[in-house]
């Protein structure tokens, strides 16, 4: 006769988790599998049901929903059997383990395998990273973003970590508003808001002229021209654009088109009431030619040099075309059709830097973002109301983009 004195033996063999880029942290959306593995011939009673495990995070015990727990067999051997157990939607913040009761398996002679205390060495978070937005000013204009998180986040590009990865710092030259997302090991997701103001190393300042309102100055990165002459009637135009670019760039770096609509038409030109500017209808200069500040039709503005797009009067009663014919109708000019129905932007180098913009029409709302060369416009029969433009550094660029796109077809004006 054969005695068995050898109790069942249960070991865990493998553990998997689905957060496989960072496998030693997992939320509530990941699943985090166990592959167990029973060594016992002679098995009497298989106890290997939900009942006889429990799950803790540190040395809180957790419940595991009915619907989150699965356990098959995976494999039999003539030494026993292989498991997978499988859990998810785990609630709560710690460190897992997995408690396997006595009698998991209880063999024929009746010896039951032990407990057991497994410790996964995976931590459950699930808890949002917090980051706190620090502007520091550096030298020659230029500006250090810092950010002090709660707890350690996944590698951003174009972001430096310092302190033990509790801190990030970015160099900015330009001023700069957007939600920069953070996302730690396990997964969770934040934003932090990044508001850049006193950086002077590169300046883009531009003015707008909108239909009755006229020219508002002082606009400067991501701020929006035309916010005032629509809150004073959003049935006002945009008639002309002006920048001004300075700073340690060339005087080309930041270059544009706009096209514009006129009473006028084709092959017809106009001429700006207040700065002289001669335009055309259509594209100014030209589709696949800009201005920048080293074009030689610089206007004069509040005594500073800006390179303008379209003119001031398309929509101005009596106004005439540059010839003095066509003076336009009182009835067509109250209607306010015409003026910059797209602009388009570049810059002379994307090696560094990136350029956004964004269109407002009436009745429409904001416009799907353009960027480095992309066209924005709604169509070239509807005029704008309102723009704003971005110069960021290429790694930031999709996150204003997709700041600025969240407001598409509305009119907020923030």
């Amino acid at each position: 006769m054969n005695i068995d004195r050898t109790k069942p033996k249960i070991e865990l063999i493998e553990i998997q988790n689905t957060n496989t880029n960072y496998p030693k942290y997992a939320n509530k959306t990941h699943t985090i599998s166990f592959k167990i593995k029973v060594t016992e011939k002679n098995i009497k009673e298989n106890n290997f049901v939900k009942d006889f495990f429990g799950f803790k995070l540190d040395e809180n015990n957790i419940n595991i929903a009915e619907d989150n727990f699965s356990i098959k067999e995976i494999e039999s051997t003539n030494e026993g059997k292989i498991y997978k157990i499988d859990i998810k939607g785990i609630i709560g913040n710690g460190k897992l383990s997995m408690q396997i009761k006595e009698g998991a398996i209880i063999d024929k002679g009746g010896l039951k395998s032990e407990s057991q205390n497994i410790q996964t060495g995976i931590t459950i978070d699930n808890t949002a990273p917090v980051g706190k937005f620090k502007e520091v000013k550096i030298q020659d204009g230029k500006v250090n973003g810092e950010i002090t998180l709660s707890e350690n986040i996944r590698k951003i590009d174009g972001w430096s970590f310092k302190d033990n990865n509790l801190k990030i710092t970015k160099e900015f030259t330009n001023n700069i508003s957007y939600q920069l997302p953070i996302t730690d090991y396990a997964g969770n997701t934040s934003s932090v808001g990044v508001n850049i103001t006193q950086a002077t190393y590169i300046n883009i300042v531009y003015a707008s002229h909108n239909s009755c309102y006229g020219w508002s100055f002082g606009h400067g990165n991501y701020d929006i021209a035309g916010r005032e002459a629509i809150n004073d009637d959003p049935i006002f135009k945009t008639e002309a654009l002006a920048f001004n670019v300075t700073g340690n760039i060339d005087s080309d770096f930041v270059q544009a088109n706009a096209y514009v609509h006129t009473y006028w038409g084709d092959k017809i030109k106009g001429k700006c009431t207040t700065s002289g500017l001669i335009y055309n209808y259509g594209y100014n200069p030209g589709k696949n030619t800009f201005k920048s500040m080293k074009s030689n039709d610089l206007v004069t503005i509040n005594s500073k040099k800006y390179f303008q797009l379209g003119g001031s009067g398309i929509n101005g009663v009596g106004v005439t075309d540059s010839n003095g014919n066509n003076p336009i109708p009182e009835d067509i000019g109250w209607q306010f059709k015409y003026g910059i129905t797209g602009i388009t932007m570049k810059l002379k180098d994307y090696s560094y830097y990136s350029i956004v913009y964004q269109v407002l029409v009436n009745k429409v709302g904001w416009v799907k973002v353009g960027s480095d060369g992309v066209e924005c416009t709604y169509n070239h029969t509807m005029p704008i109301s309102a723009f704003r433009i971005a110069l960021v550094p290429k790694t930031e660029k999709q996150y204003v983009i997709n700041q600025w796109n969240k407001v598409v077809g509305t009119n907020i004006l923030k």
